[in-house]
């Protein structure tokens, strides 16, 4: 809904600088992740049912097969985080800061509602710690693209269900899924850096796992 609004503003020529930056970014981190995401929700919906989630008179299996198909024809997961990686790259860095303003800004009014405060936080910082680790970590980010544009999402996601959470006539139960989400590992790329998951020495060990026996030694 969000990429929906800023290519209104886009196409109405309202857009400002800062919304085409915005746009460039998301619409990449829209398409991977709620693809990624459909898949589970739906096969978590076919398990649900049992027996008959199975069945094809009940359309249920259809749910399925129509949300694997958004991780292909909406541009593969690998493709999509290579996209996002170009834009950064493209743009030097500029989409990433639109990002970061774009999260801080609409927080403030958010921290207005004290219960909110810690999860706030949470999302902030990680952001930061995102664009900081995109800035310092140049040769690795080919590698890390999948798990850095995973982690965008899921901390952008955190500052829309925070801005929800925030609203006059939101519920108790907006607020739940808003700490919840935020609780997660938001920015999981980091995680693996700290692991070394990117480091040479790693990297070609996974490629042998993967590629043992189909390659000529």
């Amino acid at each position: 809904m969000e990429v929906g609004r800023l290519l209104g503003l886009e196409e109405t020529g309202g857009a400002s600088e800062h919304h085409l930056l915005l746009m460039r970014i998301l619409t990449p981190l829209a398409k991977l992740y709620t693809a990624k995401q459909a898949l589970k929700v739906t096969s978590e919906g076919v398990e649900s049912f049992g027996g008959q989630g199975y069945m094809e008179d009940t359309g249920i299996p259809v749910l399925l097969r129509d949300s694997q198909v958004l991780s292909i024809w909406e541009g593969t997961t690998n493709v999509l985080a290579l996209d996002v990686l170009r834009c950064i790259v493209k743009s030097n860095g500029r989409v990433l800061n639109a990002l970061l303003d774009d999260v801080q800004t609409r927080l403030q009014p958010v921290r207005v509602k004290e219960r909110l405060q810690a999860s706030c936080d949470l999302v902030e910082t990680a952001m930061q710690r995102l664009v900081n680790f995109t800035e310092e970590n140049g040769p690795v980010l080919e590698i890390a693209s999948r798990d850095l544009a995973f982690s965008l999402a899921r901390t952008y996601t955190g500052m829309l269900l925070l801005e929800c959470a925030a609203w006059p006539n939101a519920a108790d139960t907006d607020i739940t899924a808003a700490e919840r989400w935020c609780r997660k590992d938001l920015d999981s790329v980091l995680r693996s850096s700290k692991q070394g998951a990117y480091a040479q020495g790693n990297v070609a060990a996974e490629y042998d796992l993967v590629m043992e026996g189909y390659t000529k030694k």
